[in-house]
Formats: structure tokens, sequence, C-alpha cells
């Protein structure tokens, strides 16, 4: 399969056999971290590579509209000019979304109502195809006469996809939820671990539509498989405490939950700490402790160098730490003084979205620790993302 908007669209860029993209990929990592890899004794042949699905594997996505003609089309930015590309399939999304993008272009077209001054759609579904979150964005007051418009256009999706489908409407100081929610704004995911082996496990979590969500479900499942499995060896039983920093909407602290003793799990965005709670009800989790703050104020309120409002009625002195999980943006962590919190910790799990930044960082925390494990991950297949995992145990 190759998408005809290739070499147009913004997105996918890498024109290769998907197997000589793992392999460009991983080549790129091993020169990379070469140095790094040969100062700490790590082979490079060590380094683990996970492998996507190569197509339909993408639970979000987010368009423009473009308008021609008087016909409405999805859009993306184009790879070498400063406009939109109109957008007719996109087959690296997960089939519910390929399949409801036709259906909502012909409602749009259908009813003027629903069409005037929309300048953006997004999508969330679940891994399942059981349920999507249709998001329309405007540049208008959205009324009683819209919502009984998007009613009827969940009414048709709902029937077509053979599957739950839900409304929203975004315009400037509003949102209009249409459709019958479990949990605010959310898709249910079920990921099945360790599927075909005597360790399976099952977890249930809530996918918020304006919250940061793994976007490729399959990727997303061996990323917890690994950890799990490297941690478990280093803690056969739960008798030691982990921290969490970044820790979003939960996706690592449910799964690690029975490998640890207690998970303190810290976030800074508030939406997350409550969605972390919901997770925590689905999958009836009772050893996680969620707290809002950021790394640095983590750090200084484990330190005692200063006591938060938000900790009352929590004794972080209870907890016995030895591992960190810590998942930053980009940027990656990039400050000195977490970096040494870090290093306080018998175990360092990093996950990263960045190689660039995540070398930068493993730069000070070889200085105490030796890389165990590392593993490469293809959560974006025909991009040059990389996404990484690394376990360091300290020496």
């Amino acid at each position: 399969m190759k998408c005809q908007h290739f070499g147009l669209c913004g997105g996918c860029e890498l024109d290769l056999a998907y197997e000589k993209q793992l392999e460009s990929k991983l080549k790129q990592t091993q020169q990379e971290f070469s140095s790094l890899f040969s100062s700490n004794g790590f082979s490079s042949a060590n380094l683990s590579v996970h492998n996507s699905v190569e197509w339909g594997f993408r639970a979000r996505a987010e368009f423009r509209f473009y308008t021609e003609q008087n016909r409405i089309h999805f859009a993306m930015s184009n790879r070498e000019k400063n406009h939109r590309t109109p957008i007719t399939q996109c087959p690296i999304l997960l089939p519910i979304i390929q399949k409801a993008m036709p259906l909502v272009i012909e409602s749009l077209e259908a009813d003027e109502t629903l069409r005037t001054k929309v300048y953006a759609c997004n999508f969330l579904a679940n891994i399942e195809s059981q349920e999507i979150i249709i998001s329309l964005i405007y540049h208008k007051r959205l009324d009683s006469i819209w919502e009984q418009k998007a009613q009827n256009m969940r009414d048709r999706l709902h029937t077509a996809l053979n599957a739950t489908a839900h409304i929203i409407g975004r315009a400037k100081n509003q949102k209009i939820l249409v459709g019958d929610f479990d949990y605010d704004s959310c898709v249910r995911e079920s990921l099945r671990l360790f599927a075909d082996s005597k360790q399976k496990q099952n977890y249930t979590f809530f996918k918020q539509e304006s919250s940061f969500s793994q976007p490729n479900p399959f990727i997303n499942t061996k990323m917890l498989e690994f950890v799990i499995t490297h941690l478990k060896a280093l803690y056969p039983q739960p008798d030691n405490d982990m921290l969490e920093l970044y820790c979003g909407g939960g996706n690592f602290s449910i799964a690690l939950s029975g490998v640890f003793r207690q998970i303190l799990a810290t976030e800074v965005v508030k939406s997350a700490i409550s969605l972390l709670q919901q997770n925590m009800e689905q999958n009836f989790c009772e050893n996680i402790t969620p707290v809002r703050l950021n790394a640095l104020e983590t750090q200084v309120a484990l330190s005692g160098e200063r006591e938060f409002f938000r900790l009352r009625g929590i004794d972080i002195k209870r907890f016995s730490f030895d591992c960190v999980l810590i998942d930053p943006p980009r940027s990656g962590v990039n400050e000195l003084k977490i970096l040494h919190f870090l290093q306080q910790f018998n175990t360092i799990v990093y996950v990263s979205c960045k190689p660039h930044t995540l070398l930068q960082d493993l730069q000070t925390l070889i200085q105490s620790h030796n890389i165990l494990h590392f593993g490469l991950f293809d959560q974006f297949p025909h991009t040059h993302h990389r996404e990484c995992i690394v376990i360091l145990r300290q020496k």
C-alpha cells in the first residue's frame, strides 16, 4: 500500500520498504549513541528494535479543511509550500478513522449549519474500532440548531460505522458534547499485554480528546511489555516503590502497579491527574498516589526543601523509592538539578520521543548508572521519528 498523497502531504516522508525503514532507524541510533555505549560498556548489538504494523496504526489525527469550488476537503500542510494539500485518504490511521473521514465530509457538505465556518477536525479512536470521537472546530458561536444537526450527524455515523460515535463541537469559550460518553470527552480502550503467554494482562484506559495519549496503540503495548519485563527481573517481588514524572493519564503507572508496592505519580496538568484517577478506578489500582507537581517541584518536595499545599494529606515519607520512570516532553529533561535528582534512584527508566535530547541527558546519567536495556520503538512508521526507552541501573 502507498498513500496517493505521499510527497505532497507533510506527514509521511520515508519512501522505503518497511524493513529498510527499520534498518535505517536502527543504524542511525547505533551511530548516534556509539560513543556513549562504548564508554558505558553497553553493546549496540543488544539494542532491541520493536516494529509496528505498517498501516492502520494511528489512533489520533488532526486535519484542517480546504474548500475548492464549493467542495470541502480534509487538508494537511504541504511539504514544500506554505499552503494546504487536500487529503482524501490517510492509510496510517486506524480503519475506523479512515472509514469515518468520507462520512464526515458528506455530512458537512449536506448541511450548511455544520459546514459554515468549520476550519478543523480531530479524530480519536480506540484500537478495537468500537468507539470514535470527531471534534469539529469552528470560527463561530455554536447554538441549539448546530447541536441538533450534530446529533443527526452522530446518529448517521453511529449506524454507518457500526460503532459508538461521538461529536464534539468547539468554538471560542465553547465545548458541546454530542454523544453518550462514559467519561468526559473520552473513548474507552482495552490493552492486552503478553496476549500469547501465561502472563496475559488486560487493562482498560480512558483516552481523552483534549489530552495526550499514545498515538500508536500497537507500539504502546510493546513499550509497556518491554518495561514490565525488565523491571520484573529487577523487582521480582513488589517490595519497592516507584516515582513517576510526567505520568499523564497513567499509561505506565497502571501497568506497573503490580510490580511495585506503591507508586507516586506526578503530573503538572490538572486534567491528566483527573484522568489518571478515573483509570485507577477502571483497573482497581489502589497503590498509586497521584500528585499535581512538575518535575522540579517533585524534587523540592522529596528533598524536604519546601512543603506543598497540593501534598496535604499525603505522607511522602512513607515511600521507599528505588525506581524512577520519566517520560519528558521532546525537549528532554535539560535541567541539571533534575538529572542529579534522578541519579539518586537505583533504577532509572527514561522514555524518550527525541533521541537527540535523550543523548544529551544520558551524558549525565551514565556517570552514575549503567545502561541495562535500550529499546527502539517505531511509533511512527514512514517518518524519521524514533521512540526510545532506556533502563539504567546504578553502578
